[in-house]
């Protein structure tokens, strides 16, 4: 019974470690800003919109993910066995297959928590970018007002009762972003001076800033299917982080990243060569381009719900099958 009553406490646990570290919430920040900041540094179109704004966002949550999934895994396992707190923990009777299954839950909870953060930053950023850029600028002001508010909410918090700065940090950005949100729903995105009036006013045709402008829903399954990306990014990270240390697993696990991007283009030939090692290969390597789908929405294109499940599937089972190599290695190893 205390083995079973382990897992919650040893997840949790995990849950307020990892944003305890200063680089991750200076990498989340970063990246949040980024994607936030993308409407300001892109002003082309190229016929669309908002297009180049709202794939830049989705490559930023796709890497975004890979960067923050080596160091969380690599301080969730690899750091304690250096340091000898997983000894100390497996010495009780908590299996070591419980043990590295809370560590992982821990750590993907970490990390949907910044997934979704990122997703409600990238359809703020895409509907800001949805028209000229003078219309929807202030759609953006709540999002940066979230994220100053969270450090100004950390600072007062930690002034006053001594709680980690961090940890304090993001987690008032993972509740004021979604506050953030709501607050830009109730946008029109109108033109809010008499000059911005003025310049749309230069054409005959009414000005494209009179309507409100939408919040595009479709780009829900495609972040959907990054959030599925990054738990199998998770999965390998972890794996790496039982022998290695960060430089060396975010290498490696950058390796399988562009291997997995790039493996239609290396294998197809081989495959219809009837090659076996292109098959096997092709067949362990993880395909990151079912994943995205990001031309899928050019055009006013939409990513059915249906393929998210197929996709789901997919990347449960390789997810699956890499946790259970990761815990045939743990079983294996000497934890001092």
């Amino acid at each position: 019974m205390r083995s079973r009553s382990s897992f919650a406490p040893i997840a949790r646990l995990t849950c307020v470690e990892i944003p305890r570290q200063p680089a991750l919430l200076l990498l989340t920040t970063t990246l949040i800003l980024f994607i936030g900041l993308l409407p300001y540094l892109i002003t082309h179109n190229l016929g669309e919109a908002g297009k180049l704004v709202r794939d830049s966002s989705l490559a930023v949550l796709f890497l975004g993910s890979l960067l923050l999934a080596v160091p969380s895994a690599c301080n969730a396992v690899s750091s304690e066995i250096r340091r000898g707190t997983a000894g100390a923990i497996l010495s009780k009777p908590i299996g070591r297959i419980r043990f590295l299954a809370a560590k992982y839950t821990g750590v993907s909870t970490v990390m949907l928590v910044f997934t979704g953060m990122a997703s409600l930053a990238t359809l703020m950023s895409d509907r800001a970018a949805s028209r000229d850029f003078h219309v929807g600028q202030e759609i953006l002001i709540p999002l940066y007002l979230a994220v100053a508010g969270a450090y100004i909410l950390a600072a007062l918090i930690n002034f006053t009762t001594r709680r980690p700065f961090s940890s304090t940090a993001f987690w008032s950005m993972a509740l004021l972003i979604p506050i953030a949100f709501v607050w830009t729903c109730f946008l029109d995105g109108l033109p809010s001076s008499s000059a911005d009036l003025l310049h749309a006013g230069h054409t005959h045709a009414a000005p494209s800033g009179n309507a409100p402008i939408p919040i595009r829903w479709t780009l829900l399954p495609a972040c959907f299917l990054i959030i599925l990306a990054a738990l199998m990014i998770q999965a390998l990270a972890l794996l790496c982080a039982l022998r290695l240390g960060v430089v060396a697993s975010l290498s490696l696990c950058t390796g399988f990243f562009l291997m997995g991007l790039m493996s239609d283009y290396l294998l197809a030939d081989r495959m219809a060569e009837g090659e076996l090692w292109a098959r096997l290969t092709y067949t362990l390597l993880p395909n990151w381009q079912h994943f995205w789908m990001a031309d899928a929405l050019t055009g006013g294109g939409t990513v059915p719900w249906s393929y998210v499940g197929q996709a789901a599937g997919y990347a449960f089972t390789w997810t699956a099958g890499l946790l259970c190599v990761a815990l045939a290695l743990f079983d294996r190893m000497e934890v001092r």
